[in-house]
């Protein structure tokens, strides 16, 4: 014996409202996660120190966009530079400091741009190895 199912019949619209609903949540969703992504800007102020056998390194970094990197060695005589800081405009860049090179461990002013990115224990390496860095003073 057979049993008629009664036929619902579709209404023109009927699926709109899901429709709706999931593209809404997936713009949702979209934005909530290129907000996530957005990089929020450095702090990148404070005093940072880089002692070798050969001399000290003092970095400040002031909140103005200035920094100045004083220079002491035995062999020397004590050295500053000095120019102006921005945040990184390129991935992979926290801060880049213009007119500052690096022959090595040594610095020089020039028209260069030393792009750093900060170490997760707050310093700034000189290289991607991590076995130069500045580090950060902790705040008085």
């Amino acid at each position: 014996m057979h049993i008629p199912q009664p036929r619902m019949a579709l209404r023109a619209g009927a699926f709109l409202l899901p429709r709706f609903i999931m593209k809404t949540l997936c713009a949702a969703v979209s934005l909530i996660v290129l907000a996530a992504c957005t990089r929020q800007p450095i702090n990148a102020a404070g005093i940072y120190r880089l002692s070798t056998a050969e001399k000290s390194m003092v970095l400040e970094v002031r909140t103005g966009g200035e920094y100045v990197l004083q220079i002491n060695g035995a062999e020397r005589n004590p050295d500053q530079l000095r120019g102006r800081w921005e945040d990184g405009r390129e991935p992979g860049v926290d801060v880049a400091f213009h007119g500052l090179q690096w022959r090595g461990t040594e610095p020089e002013a020039g028209q260069g741009i030393w792009a750093a990115t900060f170490e997760s224990n707050g310093g700034i390496c000189l290289n991607a190895e991590g076995l130069s860095c500045f580090i950060k003073d902790d705040p008085a």
